[in-house]
């Protein structure tokens, strides 16, 4: 989840990846979801993230469009994103397994434009956050810059074992520290006698 009081990079970046896009069309985008920044200050900073290689910039006559670039290192809920595309092919299911991953790390229900970052949509199969449960949420998360919509909804699943939520968060600390390496692929039987 993208904190805009600290963390500009990340709402450009969540709204460059969804489309390329070009100075005047963030600052309308950004404006529209109620943040306000000059376009000036915008194009600076475009250009800042185009230099530290999170951006790729193009040319169309007369603007200059944005991209994210394919060097950066993904978030979170992207990487959560594709390792459950890569376990779960259905979107109604991969949509479940990835509420179960955000809210065993999170330890909390997942709000709909986090399952948005990591590239889901709602499905039936999902249960929503009981009301009194969200507003607390909000509360705790307003205390740490982090502003949700009181309107936007939560989503929980029954805790239980899951082998496949275990293997798409397992899936994503090994690859996020480099730590292939070290994991054991194969067990060694051992003969009973």
């Amino acid at each position: 989840m993208f904190v805009p009081e600290r963390n500009l990079k990340d709402l450009v970046l969540y709204y460059v990846k969804a489309e390329e896009r070009s100075i005047s069309g963030l600052t309308r985008k950004l404006e529209q979801d109620g943040f306000r920044f000059h376009r000036l200050f915008l194009t600076g900073y475009l250009k800042a993230l185009t230099d530290v290689g999170l951006l790729r910039e193009k040319e169309i006559p007369p603007a200059k469009v944005y991209t994210t670039s394919v060097h950066r290192t993904r978030n979170l809920y992207e990487a959560v994103g594709d390792r459950v595309r890569a376990v779960e092919r259905d979107p109604a299911k991969g949509s479940r397994l990835c509420v179960a991953v955000l809210q065993r790390l999170f330890r909390r229900p997942v709000f709909l434009r986090e399952l948005g970052e990591c590239g889901f949509e709602v499905t039936a199969e999902l249960l929503s956050s009981p009301k009194e449960e969200r507003e607390e949420l909000r509360k705790a998360l307003a205390g740490l810059g982090l502003k949700i919509p009181s309107n936007e909804p939560a989503y929980l699943v029954e805790d239980r074992r899951n082998d496949a939520r275990d293997q798409v968060i397992y899936g994503v600390l090994v690859e996020r520290f480099g730590m292939k390496d070290l994991v054991l692929d194969t067990k060694q039987a051992r003969l009973e006698e």
